[in-house]
């Protein structure tokens, strides 16, 4: 591929995440490897936060097996619920905004949010973005192996997350 080619990718990837400050930046603003995802739904902003932060993401076949098969609960999977469940922690708020969670480990931060940004009344642009960044060289070794594997299936997590929020936030 040639450098026009690859400066346009880049573009691209820039273009398609929102140029809105973040509490994710107050918190992980240099990391190794990040996942993005978003979803445009028809509903309020106050709504698409009200529901993200009480999704039952277990009402998804595909998640329920996906974390099964990852050794993590299966039940009991409302997202709040599920955080606490797996020993995360819902780090920080700035309501109808975003909302961060941490899931760091020992030489690994990991910080996960869900944003919300308004596009007209009735319209808002939900997305998630998770950062990581590896303390160690070791870790990032490690942790480039784990991820080859692992970030397929979080993706698609991922994104059944946004459609349940737009699926009930539409309601």
């Amino acid at each position: 591929m040639s450098i026009e080619g690859i400066k346009n990718q880049v573009i691209k990837y820039q273009e398609s995440k929102p140029n809105i400050k973040h509490l994710l930046d107050k918190y992980l603003p240099e990391y190794t490897f990040d996942e993005y995802h978003k979803i445009l739904t028809n509903a309020s902003v106050k709504n698409c936060f009200t529901v993200a932060k009480n999704v039952n993401i277990g009402e998804s076949t595909l998640t329920r097996l996906l974390m099964k098969l990852r050794g993590l609960p299966a039940k009991d999977l409302k997202l709040q619920n599920f955080i606490r469940n797996i020993g995360f922690t819902y780090l920080e708020e700035n309501p109808y905004h975003e909302f961060v969670i941490d899931a760091s480990q020992k030489n690994i931060k990991i910080f996960w949010n869900f944003s919300f940004e308004i596009i007209t009344e009735h319209e808002t642009l939900v997305s998630t973005e998770t950062r990581i960044l590896c303390l160690t060289k070791k870790s990032k070794s490690a942790f480039s192996l784990y991820w080859f594997f692992v970030k397929p299936f979080s993706s698609l997590i991922r994104k059944e997350i946004l459609r349940l929020i737009r699926l009930h936030a539409e309601e």
